[in-house]
């Protein structure tokens, strides 16, 4: 069975949590871009979008936004599950973020803005998908997703304060 998000693709958060727990990535304002965390949150929509919900994604704007309300709605008023829905209100969050995240790949933002997306978004996205998995029985991405959120959460942990 070809599974709808690639398990080996949480390994690139894996990797980036051993890489700030050994120091070589701090909260500074070089994340933007090329930040694996963002790099996983791109691809794990994407992958979700297409392989799930067979919508295509190509975009973290708000046309690509209102394209999910309107996915979401259309989810909703099926009475589809609701681990789903919570992924795609999660995707239109990250719409709207999106700018400000971009923006610290060129030196604006701030560390605030690194432990926010990384705290408060990144471990949540990390648990619904986790959430998602579960209830449509995709063990491999379940575990997944439990383990990298620990790993995640420990080196978020260790960054000085």
């Amino acid at each position: 069975m070809t599974l709808p998000v690639a398990p080996e693709l949480f390994d690139i958060l894996s990797q980036y949590a051993k890489e700030i727990e050994q120091g070589k990535i701090k909260p500074s304002p070089a994340m933007g871009a090329t930040s694996p965390a963002l790099t996983f949150c791109e691809n794990f929509y994407a992958q979700f979008f297409q392989n799930r919900l067979g919508q295509k994604i190509e975009h973290f704007n708000l046309e690509a936004k209102k394209a999910a309300i309107e996915l979401r709605l259309k989810i909703k008023e099926a009475n589809g599950a609701s681990t789903i829905i919570q992924l795609i209100t999660w995707y239109e969050k990250l719409c709207d973020m999106y700018p400000n995240l971009l923006a610290l790949g060129y030196g604006g933002g701030s560390r605030a803005t690194f432990f926010d997306f990384h705290n408060n978004y990144l471990l949540t996205l990390l648990e619904r998908a986790s959430a998602w998995a579960q209830s449509e029985n995709f063990l491999d991405i379940e575990q997944k997703a439990k383990a990298t959120f620990s790993e995640m959460q420990k080196a978020l942990k260790s960054i000085p304060k």
